[in-house]
């Protein structure tokens, strides 16, 4: 999938995906500008793209009981941040896999930072074309980006091919909402990327169809409406000592994807879910 979909949407109309060295003038602001050393708990308030943070982490590491000897992919890493907690905790090696070169980069900078680059491997590519061969990974993980690609049954049916018999799936990804089909879908996709978003039966009957068994099925969406309206709050009452360091032009591209997020799961347009899965 390249950065631009067939269907003419582009990953960089999501307005989340600004700037992805950003995170590097928050690191600075607290103190650790250039080349400094980074610890997985100095990146953990910044480099986690999705709910809940290293929390969800860290359900995924438990609920798939990650250990030292894993090999672990991450589907969409942006900057890496769950490879590197899951590294940093586990001692597996982990591959993360980044569509946008931009995210990528800086990613692999961070990690070189840590000193985890022993143990998470970026690679940037996308995953519909990248190759690793038949039962490669004992895990596989991916936090809200497996609806940004499209051809749900392929890359459904590619992910239980890269694992090995007994392997596992931890996911947590956006769906349908029970009011997306009054929703303007053009938009929609436009404003989340979104490429393959179906309802909660279809997704958890997708896994099915693929060859998994479903270990655990959550649907996270009252808890991702609440998440995600907290945090437009914040970021409103922050707005100052953000615009301070990133400038205006970042400040309102960010809040415009909150607030959209937030109206989309107010109105049911969208809802959220976690699954794990196994590969028999």
């Amino acid at each position: 999938m390249p950065e631009q979909a067939q269907n003419g949407l582009d990953v960089k109309d999501m307005k989340l995906y600004a700037q992805a060295n950003s995170i590097l003038a928050d690191l600075a602001a607290l103190g650790f500008p250039g080349d400094a050393a980074l610890s997985v708990e100095d990146l953990a308030r910044f480099d986690q793209l999705h709910y809940h943070g290293v929390e969800s982490v860290q359900a995924g590491i438990d609920l798939l009981g990650i250990n030292a000897a894993a090999e672990v992919l991450e589907v969409g890493a942006g900057w890496g941040g769950p490879s590197r907690f899951i590294a940093s905790r586990t001692g597996a090696r982990v591959v993360a896999l980044e569509l946008q070169e931009d995210f990528h980069t800086t990613g692999q900078t961070l990690t070189q930072r840590c000193g985890l680059d022993i143990f998470v491997n970026h690679q940037r590519g996308d995953f519909l074309s990248i190759e690793y061969g038949q039962a490669a990974f004992d895990h596989v993980v991916s936090w809200l980006a497996l609806y940004h690609i499209p051809n749900r049954a392929t890359y459904t049916r590619k992910i239980c091919d890269l694992l090995k018999p007994g392997g596992t799936l931890f996911v947590e990804d956006l769906m349908a909402g029970t009011a997306f089909a009054d929703t303007d879908a053009d938009v929609l996709g436009r404003e989340l990327f979104a490429n393959s978003m179906v309802s909660e039966a279809h997704y958890i009957d997708s896994l099915r169809v693929a060859g998994f068994e479903i270990i655990q099925a959550e649907n996270m969406t009252a808890d991702w409406r609440t998440f995600t309206t907290t945090r437009l709050e914040m970021f409103d009452a922050n707005r100052q000592a953000f615009i301070g360091i990133h400038g205006p032009e970042l400040f309102e591209a960010r809040r415009h994807f909150y607030s959209k997020i937030v109206e989309y799961f107010t109105a049911d347009a969208i809802g959220g879910m976690r699954v794990a899965a196994r590969k028999p």
